[in-house]
């Protein structure tokens, strides 16, 4: 385990997450000095002096006076006024920081004051959650305090119509998902006149929960899809051949369970049910392809743990959050087979019309910046993706939470047994517990085990997300115990004793809130913010983390010779020796996610600019004449004859219709092919090659020629069109768009793509030459 670098010393160096706001403490001072001022102007008054101090050029990005007036309005209008932290916070994000502020500490507030300035500088924001509920409540929340500065503000979710998605994203400040934003751009890219679009504005974005949005989910595809010709999969057949394997002499888990794989054994005895087929052969690869997915699907899901069946439909489970994951989905076959798996009606698959990446989503905003309990720790790699320097703002309230050493046990039952003793002992003595478990089906069992010996738990996950709030507030009553599957991004506090002085005195005197961990997650930052749930603003509260060798971080991560050390030394195993080896197999992880994003972004690029390129062309075919003069070139004479007969105005209607359906046709069929492409790209290194620099040569080489190709199809649909067919809607010509699209985030792929698993012996470097474990 790391040694951590003294404050002082990471600032003296520069270190990434070590960015230093002193520099506005004497600002901050300073509207503490106009309070009694401020405190008595009119609400009118008020609002005119703020968006006056925002139109003063300066080069702080806040004065003493903006502070003090938006700090006067957020007492005045929702009864919250702000700590000096809260506003050293808030002038942090407004010159462009990552912000490091504890749990409890007020980020909304700050997120709201910074959006206030910014949109009294004539600035338009987005204030970017990770889930409808956040955006809604927030938006809601402080909608009464940015009415009183003459701040438009609104919400986006899920299930906003187009009219009103429109009219937010002309607001000053708009409150979404970011998810609901990169759908509404790929939306948008598509649309064929102005009047479908509903254009966000991308000037100044402030996100929450920073580190979950900008680097846990910062590869994830946002995907736009559409209705295509083909058939459901029938996985049936598969499914039912799968079911019959026997593990072990049938097929093979990896060590690190991220994939599975037929055995000789299993091959040939799928192949004789089958009629002793080759599978192998031509003509049956897609059999095989379906079983395989069968067999991921019935190894590698499980359910109540990936997944929950709901309604008749697979619903992921987003294991960062403990939330059902809505509008989002596997790649289509693996996501066919689970609902074949489920004997679920299996639904057919769609295309891919575009994607985008939330990180090359954020890197649309002018100027961007973000607040998180956890974001330090990820520093580094904020800086490297994003050229965001984070700071840390110290607690209001000094911290008085105890945070006890992890007890690391060897089996998973002594586990359980131990978590089970030490809720049951808090409980008795009156102290609120919360327990955080990384699973659903988790969750659930240890509710039953603690119905056993007489405790009746309140349960949150992923069945239940939607009563969260209620659940959540409930947590710091006296001697209540709830178990939460991830409290990453809930977003309410939890009070001690609920809303009664006399409940939280007896809770205080129970020793506050008491956090027990399950497991321990694959990144520290889950670890401190489920921590961080206790000890809110000066309360005390504890902390203690149960880990098991049979846990599946250490299951994945542990090398051989600490299995052998294991197995040679049971139980008198010191506990330090054991937390040692916790701690590097949550660093392997770490690191091993952090070489993915950095390998991932890489591919990116080339897709990124060219997407750009592509949409830049688009817009300049629905703005000008490009497409009817690119035409002028290839088919002079046919185009002169229908310009006079139906005139230039209606001939160019119809083509600007036709290069906009084939320049679309033609980047779905780019972006299918160099998906294709990237699924393999990793056998270059067998030859010697550098995957990365092959993926780019062939991505550049596959997009020559691509607006040539686009023309040339316009050109031959044109000249053989009669005067007749000029103004006809675009499907008369055969022209077929889908009938229906649908968004969704399409989830890594749970058992790793070919290129996926070329990591893990990436991960075996981790091990062996960077932390020195083998």
């Amino acid at each position: 385990m790391s040694i951590p670098i003294p404050t002082w010393a990471s600032r003296t160096l520069g270190l990434p997450g070590a960015a230093s706001f002193r520099r506005y403490e004497s600002v901050v001072r300073a509207a503490g000095l106009l309070a009694d001022e401020v405190r008595a102007l009119d609400a009118d008054v008020l609002g005119d002096q703020l968006r006056s101090e925002g139109g003063r050029p300066t080069k702080r990005p806040a004065t003493a006076r903006q502070l003090a007036l938006l700090r006067e309005a957020a007492a005045r209008t929702v009864g919250l006024r702000a700590f000096d932290e809260q506003l050293l916070a808030c002038c942090a994000l407004l010159s462009g920081h990552g912000v490091e502020m504890d749990t409890g500490e007020g980020k909304t507030l700050v997120g709201a004051l910074a959006a206030a300035a910014h949109a009294a500088a004539g600035r338009r924001v987005h204030v970017l959650s990770v889930n409808d509920y956040l955006a809604e409540r927030d938006a809601t929340w402080m909608g009464a305090f940015f009415a009183s500065l003459g701040v438009s503000v609104a919400s986006v979710g899920q299930h906003t119509p187009a009219d009103e998605r429109r009219r937010a994203y002309a607001c000053d400040v708009v409150y979404a998902p970011v998810s609901e934003i990169g759908f509404d751009v790929l939306r948008d890219r598509f649309a064929v006149t102005p009047a479908e679009r509903v254009d966000p504005v991308f000037d100044v974005a402030i996100v929450d929960e920073a580190d979950a949005v900008m680097i846990d989910e910062a590869m994830v595809p946002l995907v736009l899809a559409g209705t295509s010709d083909d058939q459901a999969d029938e996985f049936g057949e598969a499914t039912a051949l799968v079911e019959q394997l026997i593990p072990e002499d049938d097929f093979a888990v990896d060590q690190d369970q991220a994939t599975v794989t037929l055995t000789d054994e299993g091959l040939d005895r799928i192949e004789a049910r089958l009629g002793g087929i080759n599978l192998y052969d031509a003509e049956h690869i897609a059999t095989l392809t379906r079983i395989n997915l069968a067999l991921h699907a019935r190894v590698l899901l499980h359910r109540d743990v990936d997944y929950l069946v709901s309604d008749g439909t697979i619903k992921l489970v987003n294991t960062t959050r403990g939330r059902i994951a809505h509008l989002q989905r596997w790649p289509d076959g693996l996501h066919a087979a689970l609902e074949a798996k489920e004997h679920l009606q299996v639904s057919a698959p769609g295309v891919i019309l575009d994607t985008i990446t939330i990180q090359d989503l954020l890197l649309r905003y002018q100027l961007r910046s973000g607040m998180s309990g956890t974001v330090v720790a990820v520093a580094e790699e904020l800086i490297e993706f994003y050229e965001l320097p984070t700071g840390r703002v110290e607690r209001h309230e000094p911290n008085r939470r105890v945070d006890e050493p992890d007890t690391v046990l060897l089996t998973e039952p002594e586990k359980n047994r131990a978590i089970l003793h030490e809720v049951e002992a808090r409980h008795r003595a009156g102290q609120p517990v919360l327990v955080g478990t990384q699973s659903v089906a988790e969750s659930e069992e240890l509710a039953v085990r603690l119905r056993e010996v007489g405790i009746e738990a309140r349960v949150l996950n992923a069945k239940n997300d939607a009563e969260e709030a209620a659940i959540v507030a409930r947590a710091g009553e006296y001697a209540a115990v709830t178990i939460s599957t991830q409290m990453s991004g809930r977003g309410t506090d939890i009070c001690l004793g609920g809303s009664g002085e006399h409940e939280r005195d007896r809770v205080v005197a129970a020793g506050g809130l008491a956090v027990i961990a399950t497991a321990r997650y694959p990144s520290r930052r889950l670890d401190a913010q489920l921590r961080g749930r206790a000890g809110r603003q000066g309360d005390p509260g504890t902390s203690h983390t149960f880990v098991s060798v049979e846990d599946d971080l250490l299951q994945i991560h542990l090398t051989p010779r600490m299995h052998a050390k294991i197995a040679r030394q049971d139980e008198s195993l010191p506990q330090t020796e054991r937390r040692r080896m916790v701690d590097a197999c949550q660093a392997a992880a770490e690191r091993a996610r952090t070489l993915q994003h950095r390998l991932t972004w890489t591919y990116s690029r080339a897709i990124a600019a060219q997407r750009e390129t592509v949409l830049d062309h688009r817009q300049q075919i629905i703005n000008g004449q490009l497409a009817v003069e690119r035409l002028r070139e290839l088919i002079p004479a046919k185009l002169a004859s229908l310009e006079n007969a139906r005139g230039q105005a209606a001939v160019a209607v119809t083509i600007r219709a036709v290069a906009l359906h084939y320049l679309d046709e033609q980047w779905i069929v780019h972006l299918a092919l160099l998906q294709e492409v990237r699924d393999g790209i990793h056998l270059r290194a067998l030859a010697g090659q550098k995957p990365t620099e092959e993926f780019h040569r062939i991505a550049l080489r596959e997009f020559h020629g691509f607006f040539d190709t686009v023309y040339r199809d316009t050109a031959e649909l044109i000249a053989a069109l009669s005067p007749d067919d000029i103004g006809r809607d675009p499907e008369d010509l055969g022209l077929r768009r889908p009938s229906a699209t649908w968004t969704y985030m399409a989830t890594d792929n749970p058992f790793g793509g070919a290129g996926s698993r070329f990591m893990g012996r990436v991960v075996k470097l981790i091990r062996s030459d960077i932390l020195k474990l083998e």
